[in-house]
């Protein structure tokens, strides 16, 4: 690890966020509506409780990692 990896590991580090705040974070980030991730989940209601804190199981967070383009670890 060089010198410049160890401060940054030091000073800058980056906290893993949960499941619902990185689903958040890339709604926001990409302007994506509750609703039109009820398309990707399946039912409004279900996108709700999760953009509220709710669990997101296996095949939501296969859904949501292909919608996203992102590895499913960010919603496990």
């Amino acid at each position: 690890m060089s010198i410049i990896e160890q401060f940054e590991e030091t000073h800058y580090l980056i906290l893993q966020g949960t499941p619902n705040s990185m689903l958040v974070h890339l709604m926001d980030a990409r302007d994506i509506t509750t609703e039109a991730l009820a398309e990707v989940i399946g039912s409004l209601e279900i996108a709700l409780q999760i953009v509220n804190g709710g669990t997101i199981n296996k095949t939501q967070a296969e859904a949501l990692a292909n919608y996203f383009n992102v590895d499913i670890s960010l919603f496990t």
